[in-house]
């Protein structure tokens, strides 16, 4: 089983593109289709003042938002053009479809992928959430950190491992990318002497028999937490992708409180697979 359906999340801004970029190499990887889709909400302006704002304004400024999803097509037309995935691509506005937003859309996809929360100034509405998408959707995504350009994948994964259920949803469906990985590296980080042994409880075993060739690594936790200790390890072995689950702990006491996930997605320099 492999990859055939990519969701990609695109504004048509700078920060986005690095998804795309990532989803195009992906697409070329693994012979898979590739579909790009904008969603919005309304403007800062109508959501703010639209109790006094008449129909005419309105319409002004909705006029303009469809401007803009028309100069996204046609940018991500020309950039999977350039990618020749030309025949092997589709584009979705899902504009004005309050009964359908892109966290509905992700599953009918093998994996979304999306760039960094940021946009244009007057493109803010036009930014999808990456924490949504990965709560609501039921699908694997990938968020792609600003400034992320490569010419080719980097065929090392490191799986951020706990044994908790958010982490095996997470394995899981990764393992079709997994099993392309010319390395994969096991995280655990914890005082190595502490960590308890339970039978059954051996997730290399698991990717050996997928024809995984991976290995364990364990980490002492750091000073900046978890989240520093598991980014730090994917520097030091080189790893160009990080699979780990996402929201273990409730995402409102990340937000007030912060997180593993919160400092991920804050943080990460490499893509990041997360699944809740």
């Amino acid at each position: 089983m492999s990859i055939k359906s990519i969701l990609a999340a695109y504004s048509g801004d700078a920060e986005g593109s690095s998804g795309l970029r990532l989803a195009a190499l992906m697409a070329r990887k693994y012979d898979a289709h590739l579909t790009g889709v904008v969603w919005h909400g309304p403007s800062f302006l109508e959501s703010r003042y639209r109790g006094y704002l008449n129909q005419e304004v309105l319409g002004v400024l909705r006029e303009r938002d469809a401007e803009l999803v028309g100069e996204i097509r046609r940018d991500f037309a020309a950039r999977v053009a350039a990618e020749d995935l030309g025949s092997r691509s589709t584009f979705l506005d899902l504009t004005g479809r309050s009964d359908f937003n892109l966290a509905a859309c992700a599953r009918g996809y093998d994996v979304v992928v999306m760039g960094a929360r940021a946009a244009k100034v007057g493109r803010e509405h036009f930014v999808a959430r990456p924490d949504v998408v990965a709560l609501r959707s039921g699908r694997p995504l990938i968020l792609v950190p600003q400034d992320y350009a490569v010419a080719e994948i980097n065929e090392h994964a490191l799986v951020a491992w706990d044994g908790k259920r958010a982490a095996a949803r997470a394995l899981g469906d990764a393992m079709h990318i997994l099993e392309t990985k010319s390395r994969v590296t096991v995280l655990t980080v914890g005082d190595r002497d502490a960590l308890p042994e339970r039978p059954g409880d051996d997730v290399l075993a698991l990717l050996r028999r997928h024809g995984i060739a991976a290995e364990a690594l364990v980490r002492p936790a750091g000073r900046g937490g978890i989240g520093r200790t598991v980014l730090d390890a994917c520097a030091e072995v080189g790893a160009g992708l990080l699979v780990m689950g996402a929201y273990e702990h409730s995402k409102f006491s990340e937000d007030i409180l912060g997180g593993v996930t919160r400092d991920i997605f804050d943080h990460a320099q490499i893509p990041v697979l997360m699944s809740h």
